[in-house]
């Protein structure tokens, strides 16, 4: 159960794309991560927006989360025209796949 509200972890969503540095950013992705399954709608929705900037770091907090609910999202996101999205898709579902004690047979591994 979250502690967060739903507004709460829709500022955080905000926060990665608009935070002033990366250091922002990180606080908002672990925040987001630590919330726990509430963020993990929000986050794979970011993954679909039009910034690349917020699809890292949605990538990035949801291998924070280590949701395995995030792997067909994450998947996808290996497709994305921009590169850092790529890198964090690809490292968050090494995290979560490491996390769950081995590969289900996704494209990744």
């Amino acid at each position: 159960m979250s502690l967060m509200s739903d507004a709460d972890i829709l500022d955080l969503i905000e926060y990665l794309r608009n935070g002033k540095t990366s250091a922002d950013r990180m606080a908002a992705a672990d925040a987001l991560a630590a919330s726990g399954p509430a963020s993990l709608p929000p986050l794979v929705e970011a993954l679909g927006d039009d910034d690349p900037r917020l699809r890292m770091w949605a990538a990035y907090a949801l291998g924070m989360l280590g949701d395995e609910r995030a792997v067909p999202a994450l998947t996808l996101a290996l497709d994305d025209d921009d590169p850092g999205v790529v890198k964090w898709a690809a490292a968050s579902l090494d995290w979560i796949r490491d996390m769950a004690g081995g590969c289900g047979g996704c494209r990744f591994c």
